[in-house]
């Protein structure tokens, strides 16, 4: 099925810390509302190859993000895996970073599974990124399983408590488990980190702290999402979600926090739709080097949070258009 709304059409200044590890503090760029308001661009499946041979579309692929930062002028850009999938990484992640290095603009990363195929394990990656004076992802977190697992928290626009949330899971590559196939999930170890740092956000503010969520696998509960009237946008492409289901959605809704879950992988879905109170959404593919027959332009998802609301509004950007504006709750 094929729906297409056309909707209606800052760059950051650090100035705050923040967390990666329950509620320590580590430095780096801050994340805070101004003037009420906070956006953030979700880059996905870049499949960066670095390679002559591919030059011309990786190029196409840097413009592009560059030019969807300068008009959308997004707080945080937050990449959700499949970036950089060939040798040399190191080359690769500079080069992808760049737009963001450039124009002064926080970024976080979700590694997804072909991540996992070039020449650098993703813990040496992240140690390359954190020298990156605009990354806010951290793998401070050794305790669980995965690389990256990670809460940021978005100060309110006078820096004096938490408004929002953004937690980072890594939903790893392919299954390790010799009776289970297929991709891999996030484990109950890191919905248990989860689970602990949502009560801590909740207990150092007196107050349930809204999120939102970011990783590269879809839950296996988009399937039910694809079918629902109401849902949004693309959904030319199965989910290919993990065979195991570890109950990641079911933690979101009992600690009523997350809000919002977005995830990359299928290149031909960018749909959203909500399920128990919580809005799943692919992002749109952005890089032009294809995996397979893909068939949407290039973009990205852009979320626009406001300070004090639980809702937010999301839409997909391409190079010329501004299509599937929804707000949730829908």
């Amino acid at each position: 099925m094929l729906n297409k709304f056309v909707g209606k059409g800052k760059l950051l200044t650090a100035v705050v810390l923040f967390t990666c590890i329950g509620l320590s503090v580590s430095a780096g760029p801050g994340l805070k509302f101004k003037d009420k308001k906070f956006k953030i661009i979700q880059f996905t499946d870049l499949h960066y190859v670095h390679s002559d041979k591919h030059k011309a579309q990786n190029d196409s692929t840097i413009e592009l993000m560059r030019l969807l930062i300068e008009e959308e002028k997004p707080d945080l850009v937050v990449f959700t895996g499949d970036v950089v999938v060939s040798s040399p990484a190191v080359a690769g992640w500079d080069r992808v970073t760049q737009p963001m290095t450039e124009l002064r603009v926080p970024f976080a990363v979700n590694f997804g599974n072909h991540d996992t195929e070039t020449d650098l394990k993703t813990s040496t990656i992240l140690e390359h990124l954190s020298k990156n004076p605009m990354s806010v992802t951290s793998n401070q977190i050794k305790e669980v399983s995965g690389q990256g697992n990670c809460s940021l928290p978005i100060l309110s626009s006078n820096g004096d408590q938490d408004e929002m949330v953004v937690y980072l899971f890594d939903s790893k590559a392919y299954s390790d488990h010799g009776k289970v196939s297929g991709y891999g999930w996030v484990k109950h170890d890191q919905i248990d980190w989860y689970r602990r740092t949502s009560r801590e956000f909740t207990e150092k503010n007196k107050r349930v702290i809204p999120a939102l969520a970011f990783f590269h696998i879809p839950l296996p509960e988009y399937a039910v999402v694809r079918e629902q009237e109401g849902t949004l946008g693309n959904n030319t492409e199965k989910v290919h979600a993990p065979t195991i289901n570890t109950g990641l959605l079911s933690a979101f809704v009992e600690m009523n926090d997350v809000k919002g879950v977005f995830v990359g992988h299928d290149h031909n879905n960018d749909y959203i739709g909500g399920l128990f109170g919580v809005a799943l959404a692919y992002g749109r593919k952005t890089g032009y080097v294809p995996a397979y027959t893909e068939i949407l332009d290039r973009g990205a998802r852009v979320i626009e949070l406001t300070e004090g609301a639980t809702s937010f509004n999301t839409y997909i950007r391409t190079r010329s258009e501004k299509l599937f504006e929804y707000t949730f709750p829908y």
